[in-house]
This record gives C-alpha cells, structure tokens and sequence, in this order.
C-alpha cells in the first residue's frame, strides 16, 4: 500500500524533530515537559500521527533552539500535494 502524502509529510516533519531532539540529548519527557505537552503526545508528533498545530511547531522550535523552518528541512516533494486529490474532513470545535 503507498502511503498518502499528508502521512508521510508528517512522518517526515516528526523524524526531523526527533532528530533534532536527540541531537541536543533531551529526552521525549524533557522536550515534552519544557513545552508543556504530555510526551505522549509528544510521541505521536514524533512518530507523525498527528498534525499539530503551527504554534506547538513553534514552542517545539524554539525550545530546541531552531528556527521554525528547520522543522521542514526535508526531503519531500510538494509538489505531490497539487497532483494528489484530497480529502478535506473538518474538525469540529467546541
């Protein structure tokens, strides 16, 4: 089965987080507490089956020390997103 993209853009963003972190030698608790998620959820980012939001992106960059585009410093074609047809499903917010 392939993968569709939307998966394996956020396996991608997730490993490259990871990296990162242990690159800096902090835990997933560590990064996770100084953030102020559950690495548990943390662990779901990092494993790409979730889409955070643009601010935990944020939080995430900053407490390791990079810039917000050092998260996407990945090999991925974007241009897979305009040949592939979507899906869009709503979230519902309350």
């Amino acid at each position: 089965m392939v993968e569709n993209t939307d998966e394996a853009l956020l396996k991608l963003v997730g490993s490259r987080i990871k990296s990162l972190r242990k690159d800096r030698k902090l835990s997933l608790r560590d990064l996770a507490y100084k953030i102020g998620m559950e690495p548990s959820n943390l662990s779901v980012i990092e494993n790409g089956k979730s889409n955070p939001q643009l601010l935990t992106y944020a939080r995430i960059s900053a407490t390791l020390g990079v810039q917000l585009r050092d998260l996407f410093d990945i090999e991925f074609d974007f241009h897979l997103f305009i040949e592939q047809a979507t899906t869009y499903t709503p979230r519902k917010h309350s």
